[in-house]
Formats: C-alpha cells, structure tokens, sequence
C-alpha cells in the first residue's frame, strides 16, 4: 500500500458561523447565556482540537518554509483589543488584557460599617472571596433606563474580573457585547458633554456600532481603585 495516501478530511460543525458570535445574522445559541463567548465554550475547544490533531496535508511544510523565507513587504497596521461592556446605560471598554474573567452574577454579601460608596462587599469568584467595588460609584454613573424592548435583545448582568500583577478588582455590569478590535484612527477625542467623573477616567471615545464606547484609561482606573481600597 501506497504511503502517500492523502489526509482524511475533519469535517466540523462550525455551529459559531452559523448561531454563535461570528453568524452573520446574529448569535441565537442558548449555550451564549451561559459562556459568554463561543471561545468559552465546550463545542469550540473540542473543534480546535480537531484540527491542531489532523495530519498535515502533502507539501504544506513546503509551502510555509517558503511564505517565512520571504522578506514582508508590507505589514498589518496596528490595532488594539478592547472588551466591551455597559454599566446603566453607559457603553464602556477596557483593555483586552486587563480582563482576566468574566462570570455570572454572583451574590455580593456586604460589608459591616459600608454604605452604597465604592465597596460594595464580597463575592465569591472560583472559591475565593475578592471585593467587589462599584465601578458605576467612581464613574458617577446614573441608574440606567434601557429596557430589553430598548435594546431589542434579553439583556444578562455580568461580573468582570480584572488583573494586574497583583491587583484584582470584581465589579457587576449590566451585560458584556465581548471583545473588539480596533485601528488607533478609530479613536476620537472625549467630548466636553461627558459627565466629569467618567469624564476623567476615559481617555478616547470609540464609535462602535453606531454607539459611543468611553476607552477607560487603565493607568488612571487602577490607580483610583488602589488609592480608596488602601
């Protein structure tokens, strides 16, 4: 028998092109509500690994030793990831790299001698109690109005974990839209209209389908946040 015979086809289920995040008639998988993001879900990692376990088609070595053998002539311009997410009726970002975890709702038990200020309580996060603060508080966000019908989809509130060295704060959201990559000629400045809390804490405005999303200054944020937890 023939040694060169050529590679079984892996036929996938890419159900994430068709109901999931990437269709383009819009996400209406029920497995959503609970992971978030396709990338978190089951169905997903199985598929990938499908694929890194496939053989290698004839020549492909070949031809990608010759693709990085050649010199680039032109290079991707520069983009940067953000997630996306609301607080009210506010649409917000942070830096995709900042945000280590994203859960479900969690209970906030709360803290003796703390009013409705920046600490809301404790929430248990895989185990661990972590406090959980009020981002809406040190923005000076208002309670939102935006109803379901508004947003013509089922809206589900988020917990967002975020991480720097040692620094983790868990603050709730009214939902999470996942993350978004944009050019920095995407940005425009923060208009003189913005409330001033939030105002000081954003530091480009990024249009979005057709919202305005504020780019929090990650620098700024976790600073304050440190400053009022010490």
């Amino acid at each position: 028998m023939s040694s060169n015979t050529a590679p079984k086809q892996i036929i996938l289920e890419d159900c994430w092109n068709r109901i999931g995040v990437w269709s383009a008639a819009g996400s209406s998988c029920e497995i959503l509500q609970r992971v978030t993001h396709c990338r978190n879900c089951e169905r997903y990692t199985e598929a990938g690994r499908r694929i890194l376990d496939r053989p290698m088609p004839e020549g492909y070595q070949e031809e990608w030793s010759r693709v990085y053998s050649c010199k680039k002539k032109q290079h991707a311009p520069h983009t940067h990831s953000v997630v996306i997410f609301r607080l009210g009726d506010d649409w917000l970002s942070l830096p995709s790299h900042l945000v280590r975890e994203i859960t479900t709702l969690k209970p906030i038990h709360g803290l003796p001698h703390r009013g409705q200020g920046l600490i809301r309580g404790l929430v248990n996060i895989r185990g661990e109690l972590r406090i959980c603060i009020s981002l809406g508080s040190l923005l000076g966000l208002r309670q939102g109005e935006l109803t379901n019908r508004d947003l013509g989809y089922d809206v589900f509130a988020r917990m967002m974990l975020i991480e720097r060295d040692s620094d983790q704060f868990v603050f709730p959201v009214t939902e999470v839209q996942g993350t978004h990559r944009f050019a920095g000629h995407d940005l425009r400045t923060v208009p003189t209209t913005l409330g001033k809390a939030k105002a000081t804490y954003t530091r480009n405005i990024l249009q979005w389908k057709e919202r305005n999303v504020a780019c929090l200054d990650e620098e700024l944020l976790l600073y304050a946040l440190k400053k009022e937890l010490s």
